[in-house]
């Protein structure tokens, strides 16, 4: 072993040994763990927010763990998230240093994990400014343009859903950001995009790599074993470099030509087009955002959707027969129905619920000291909510694990079944900006899937039938497991209106 690991090893013991001997006697209860590591080797890497609810049911609703002396809080209870990241924002808006996620690939340059200053304002800015309730109808308009190809290529390839699905979103969102036009999922920026959000879920759960247990583990060298997690950091800061880079060039090179399609980064080149170099990679950053934010998450509802739908029948039924009475045979919703779509409404609530996307929160960071509930927070320590255990509280939504829209209709109590929505886009100052545009994006889709299509028979890729209580895979962003099911036409009248479609749109 060499002199400078010997150094590393027996500083961070010394450092260990510190921080556990100085640690506050009145921090939150939580699982014993091992001298110095603490809870380190403890932490799951699967269906973490189940764990962590059970763990909650023993510990209480405010639990510490703590890895190699740095304190971690889970808050499972929707009065402590409401206190801590919604009253408390000014405390708790920042975001942890993983050294996998954040520093070796580089994602604290982008807003979902930027640290809370000038950067993170000024990015949420350009995207507040371009998704905000003053734009919605140009928005909208899009997705309306959108959704019809989206029946054609269904009707014309039902078992190729889930790429449908994504092309949609693709489509969607980069014509928004980029003015470019997505044929199909295959595109080289679609492909470049996905392999972005891939590599961002597979790292960016804390203490899922060992380097984030032991940061000094990222200066070893690259040939000793067990260091495979350098050779992930560098693909991936390779991808992400041009994530951000060839999208944006792109579209500056089509300015310089006069064939740029109005954008949010045409837009914003054409305001500065000679951006200081913060100011150009607050651009850039911002442009790729959107997708890299907003795509992943909208696919995995929209699945979410599907399964659901071929689940329940008898939610399906129920939807079908309100969009049928308030719009008729052989017209396609559009956001203006929404008002007279309640029970719509409520299922894509009830999906949002079912399912979260993000069943734990983006981890927070205590920025100072803080006391809550008699307990000490210490500087620095990782604030992670667990949505999933908040919206499968039997006390909250009865009967949790059963798909019911009819629970946010005619409710009687304020505190049973509330809106869903309030623990799926997260919290306080760092809640999701594209929070408008995914839920418009997830209520026209359903709307209009139920309006032209049936969806029975969800399987699993070897033919057997799926449970209720299946389990998603995934890490930050969950989705369904790989499944299908049956979708075909209402009647065969629906199936020419939306032949029709087809011989309207080109397709790929």
């Amino acid at each position: 072993m060499s002199a400078s690991i010997v150094v590393l090893l027996v500083s961070a013991v010394v450092y260990l040994i510190s921080r556990v001997a100085s640690r506050n006697r009145h921090l939150p209860p939580g699982p014993s763990g091992l001298p110095i590591i603490g809870n380190a080797l403890q932490m799951p890497t699967k269906n973490e927010w189940v764990i962590f609810a059970d763990l909650a049911k023993k510990h209480g609703d405010i639990m510490h763990l703590s890895a190699l002396g740095k304190s971690i809080i889970l808050l499972t209870s929707r009065q402590a998230i409401s206190d801590l990241l919604e009253k408390r924002g000014h405390i708790y808006s920042d975001r942890p240093i993983m050294p996998m996620a954040s520093e070796m690939i580089g994602y604290s340059r982008f807003t979902v994990l930027c640290p809370y200053g000038t950067i993170l304002k000024e990015s949420r800015k350009l995207i507040g400014g371009t998704i905000n309730a003053r734009n919605a109808p140009q928005l909208q308009r899009v997705i309306e343009t959108k959704i019809p190809q989206l029946l054609s290529r269904l009707l014309a390839s039902p078992s190729d859903f889930r790429p449908h699905l994504r092309w949609l979103v693709a489509s969607i969102v980069l014509q928004i950001t980029h003015g470019r036009d997505i044929n199909d999922s295959s595109d080289p920026l679609v492909q470049l995009a996905e392999l972005v959000n891939a590599q961002f879920s597979a790292t960016a759960t804390p203490g899922k790599f060992l380097v984030d247990v032991f940061p000094f583990l990222r200066h070893v060298p690259d040939w000793l074993p067990g260091t495979g997690f350098k050779a992930l950091a560098k693909e991936a800061r390779h991808t992400l470099e041009r994530i951000l880079d060839e999208p944006y060039h792109e579209v500056k090179e089509q300015l310089a030509r006069g064939t740029a399609v109005p954008s949010f980064t045409s837009d914003i080149i054409e305001k500065n087009p000679n951006p200081s170099p913060e100011e150009l990679f607050i651009n850039k950053m911002a442009s790729t955002q959107f997708y890299l934010a907003g795509a992943d998450t909208t696919v995995s509802a929209l699945e979410s959707m599907f399964l659901v739908l071929a689940l329940y029948p008898e939610v399906q039924r129920k939807a079908q027969a309100e969009v049928d009475a308030s719009l008729g045979s052989h017209q396609l919703p559009k956001f203006s129905d929404n008002d007279s779509l309640p029970y719509v409404t409520a299922l894509v609530k009830e999906i949002h619920r079912w399912k979260p996307v993000a069943p734990l929160a983006l981890p927070h960071m205590a920025m100072q000291d803080d006391t809550y509930d008699g307990y000490h927070i210490p500087k620095g320590a990782t604030i992670i909510a667990n949505s999933w255990a908040i919206l499968h509280d039997s006390s909250i939504y009865p009967d949790p694990f059963e798909v019911k829209p009819e629970r946010y209709l005619d409710r009687k109590r304020e505190d049973i079944n509330p809106d869903p929505e309030t623990w799926s886009f997260g919290y306080g100052r760092r809640v999701c900006p594209g929070q408008i545009l995914a839920n418009d994006t997830v209520f026209l889709v359903t709307a209009t899937i139920l309006a032209t299509f049936n969806i029975t028979n969800a399987r699993t890729l070897d033919g057997h039938a799926i449970d209720k209580n299946v389990d998603y895979e995934g890490g930050i962003i969950t989705h369904a497991p790989p499944f299908t099911c049956t979708i075909t036409p209402r009647s065969a009248d629906m199936e020419q209106f939306i032949a029709a479609i087809l011989g309207t749109h080109d397709q790929s």
